[in-house]
């Protein structure tokens, strides 16, 4: 975090401060009370206790709050900033801080490929800038204040994830990181538990262009049916698109799949480029050609962010490919499980298995789907069965779902299994498993039972 001065802090919040508000330096801002230390400033959320004892320990801390707490009293007055409306103070300051920076933002949405298109664009640019980034696939909204102070005057560019799990979600993430650049991965059913309709679900989405002020530079997937219908008229900026489709501006002509990467084609400007990115299937494809898009409008060399890619370490848990003991394949895709995620596995998985080899699919519950979770869940079904998939096994009550609609789709119910914790599926695999076999996992609820399981098959 950049170091500031409590009298700006205080203006940027249409605060008059006192003189002795003046002069004092502030080293932290936090709404999180276990992160109070000297010069702070704490954003008091949702009326909470604030530990005024530890506070007293600590030189200049400041408290920002629009309603009065217990023993405020004991602390100095100067230390209490009361504003009418907290979370307009609040928003007031991440505006006064974001624009502190002249820096290029990229904000990174869609319901697959966010993390993986902005690792692979952090890798891009690491070398040669200093890079603020999401962490791992860490896009909450409770992350958007740290990521935030961690822009300083070193930071080149700055690469977050926009996540949308609520109505709000893109606006408020706006609200912090004012991007200047925009990229739409590939949206499908995802979050419908809170977000009640689809419709709604990618309108929401949408919301990144007025959060750009319908300005800057917008990275869309021209492949994507549901992109494609987003309304742009009222976006100023700049549209670049990317995909198979023949008007796409970095267009993919062809991919080759390999061992454990992709080669790929892609033609810009009517120059060809040829490149290879660790991480296998179509949709790993898609997120590098993003990645060199977005890479190109920041100024990089096409060649040099294709050459940077073929180092790119494959994110952990996305479709990972693992040796198993006994000579079998272990695929983990256990990072999360939705329509749209759920159906790239499976299509990577039958076109890497080979013949002799009998496909396994184990699947828990996938998540957040509301009203379309029925829908959802026979559609999956049926592509279990469309994939070639010989062995079934569900675990956990909800998965139990893919069943039905999987036997329908041509699974041997002989071949269907079910359980529900992972000894269970360990004393199956142990007399069950043979030489040659691949073996897919997949789940959408943090269910530690899939790791211990795969921990226990690895060679």
């Amino acid at each position: 975090m950049k170091t500031l001065l409590l009298e700006n802090i205080l203006t940027a919040m249409s605060i008059q401060p006192n003189e002795k508000q003046k002069g004092i330096r502030i080293k932290n801002v936090t709404y999180d009370r276990s992160e109070i230390r000297s010069q702070t400033l704490f954003f008091r959320w949702n009326n909470r206790a604030v530990p005024v004892e530890t506070i007293k320990k600590y030189k200049n801390v400041f408290i920002v709050t629009d309603t009065p707490f217990s023993q405020m009293e004991s602390l100095n007055s100067n230390q209490i900033i009361m504003v009418k409306d907290l979370k307009d103070s609040f928003f007031k300051f991440t505006s006064y801080y974001r624009h502190l920076f002249n820096l290029p933002v990229v904000a990174i949405t869609g319901t697959c490929g966010k993390s993986t298109t902005k690792e692979m664009l952090k890798h891009i640019l690491e070398e040669t800038h200093k890079v603020q980034a999401t962490i791992s696939s860490k896009n909450a909204n409770c992350y958007n204040l740290p990521y935030l102070m961690g822009i300083d005057d070193d930071t080149d560019v700055a690469v977050f994830e926009t996540a949308v799990s609520s109505k709000g979600d893109m606006t408020e993430s706006c609200k912090y990181f004012y991007p200047t650049i925009g990229i739409m991965t590939m949206i499908d059913v995802d979050h419908t538990d809170k977000i009640r309709s689809f419709d709604t679900y990618l309108a929401e989405k949408a919301k990144i262009m007025e959060g750009m002020d319908n300005k800057g530079i917008l990275i869309l997937n021209s492949d994507d049916p549901y992109i494609s219908a987003i309304d742009t008229s009222k976006f100023k900026g700049e549209i670049i698109t990317f995909g198979k489709n023949k008007n796409a501006i970095f267009r993919i002509k062809k991919f080759q799949y390999h061992s454990s990467g992709m080669t790929f084609w892609m033609e810009f400007k009517q120059r060809e480029f040829k490149g290879y990115i660790p991480g296998l299937g179509e949709h790993s494809v898609y997120n590098a050609v993003a990645s060199i898009a977005a890479a190109a409008k920041l100024g990089v060399d096409i060649p040099y962010a294709i050459k940077r890619l073929s180092s790119y370490q494959h994110m952990r848990s996305h479709f990972q490919i693992i040796e198993g003991r006994n000579q079998i394949t272990l695929v983990d895709d256990t990072w999360k499980s939705n329509p749209a995620s759920l159906r790239k596995g499976l299509e990577t998985l039958s076109r890497i298995a080979l013949p002799s080899q009998r496909k396994i699919a184990v699947l828990g519950r996938m998540a957040a789907l509301g009203k379309y979770a029925d829908e959802e869940y026979e559609k999956a079904g049926h592509l279990i069965g469309a994939s070639g998939i010989e062995i079934l096994i569900t675990k956990g009550f909800i998965a139990k779902d893919f069943e039905k609609p999987a036997i329908e789709a041509g699974v041997n119910p002989h071949n269907v299994y079910h359980f529900s914790d992972a000894d269970e599926m360990k004393r199956f695999f142990d007399s069950f498993l043979i030489p040659n076999d691949i073996v897919y996992f997949k789940t959408g609820g943090d269910d530690s039972d899939f790791d211990d399981v795969i921990d226990y098959l690895r060679g």
